[in-house]
């Protein structure tokens, strides 16, 4: 059993940005030369998610507005209540908004790997979910797990 993990560093322009990651998890792929195994990649933020979908500019269009719509940026959220909450870090933002589609959305995919490829079905890419942009600096762990 052979074991890969590279870090994909981002930086995003947005408050809210779908990344397509699928050439950057191809490379690591490849650069791993394993034949058979999963390849996983994991977002290490609680305001940004992994998902695998179609890339179409119009769907992703979609999914924005769906994503407005389930956790509005407006809505008054406990976690933006800085004057009652006892766990602050320094430079906290107010945002409760992108916790909640995090959480919705998740952290990570896994897609199984055979001739050194993904098995990614027609039209799928991986994307990385920016919730609570813009950010200088984001990081996804990919992992190459096979032989």
């Amino acid at each position: 059993m052979n074991v890969l993990s590279k870090n994909i560093e981002l930086e995003t322009k947005k408050q809210f940005e779908i990344i397509d990651l699928t050439k950057q998890v191809e490379a690591v792929l490849k650069e791993s030369k394993i034949d058979k195994g999963l390849v996983s990649i994991y977002s290490t933020h609680t305001t940004a998610g992994i998902r695998i979908n179609h890339f179409e500019q119009l769907l992703l269009q979609d999914i924005m507005k769906l994503m407005y719509r389930v956790a509005p940026i407006e809505n008054n959220y406990a976690h933006d209540l800085f004057e009652i909450r006892n766990e602050m870090q320094s430079g906290e933002r107010s945002n409760g908004h992108a916790h909640v589609k995090a959480f919705l959305l998740g952290s990570s995919e896994t897609i199984p790997v055979s001739d050194q490829k993904m098995l990614l079905g027609y039209r799928q890419s991986i994307f990385f979910v920016e919730l609570d942009g813009p950010r200088k600096k984001r990081r996804c762990v990919v992992t190459v797990i096979g032989e």
